[in-house]
């Protein structure tokens, strides 16, 4: 148990000195995903469901992908992205906005980007919800 404790404690340090750039989302959705999250702030919930966190962490190595692609085509690095999804009461995606106002995505990042999340089943984790979830890059 001890060594578990000393793991979990040692990640937390180094991801907290990290140079990770902060996500905010006004900062860093686009627009459209701030309009529809301004819109639909006292209708939906937010959500928080252990089995979508799951699912959004089994894209990590996909998305990584779709990044190392972009770095060696712009150089750009160390930017986060905003994944907005609203699913609606009868569990049917409404709305889905991937984008980024830190940088530039070009049309190849954001088509890599849809592959990979867009047909993520979002509905069969709850109905009737928002979420927001930033991917944050930087060069390891």
């Amino acid at each position: 148990m001890k060594i578990v404790f000393g793991m979990l404690l040692s990640f937390l340090i180094v991801s907290c000195s990290s140079k990770v750039p902060n996500f905010e989302k006004e900062k860093v959705c686009s627009k459209e995903s701030l309009h529809y999250l301004q819109k639909q702030q006292k209708t939906k919930k937010q959500i928080f469901a252990e089995s979508l966190n799951t699912e959004l962490l089994s894209t990590q190595d996909r998305m990584q992908a779709c990044y190392n692609e972009f770095k060696a085509r712009t150089g750009k690095d160390e930017f986060n992205t905003c994944l907005v999804v609203g699913v609606d009461k009868k569990g049917k995606t409404e709305f889905f906005n991937f984008s980024s106002k830190e940088v530039s995505l070009d049309d190849k990042f954001i088509e890599c980007a849809h592959q990979v999340t867009k047909n993520l089943e979002y509905g069969k984790h709850g109905k009737d919800y928002v979420l927001v979830q930033s991917y944050q890059f930087y060069y390891q």
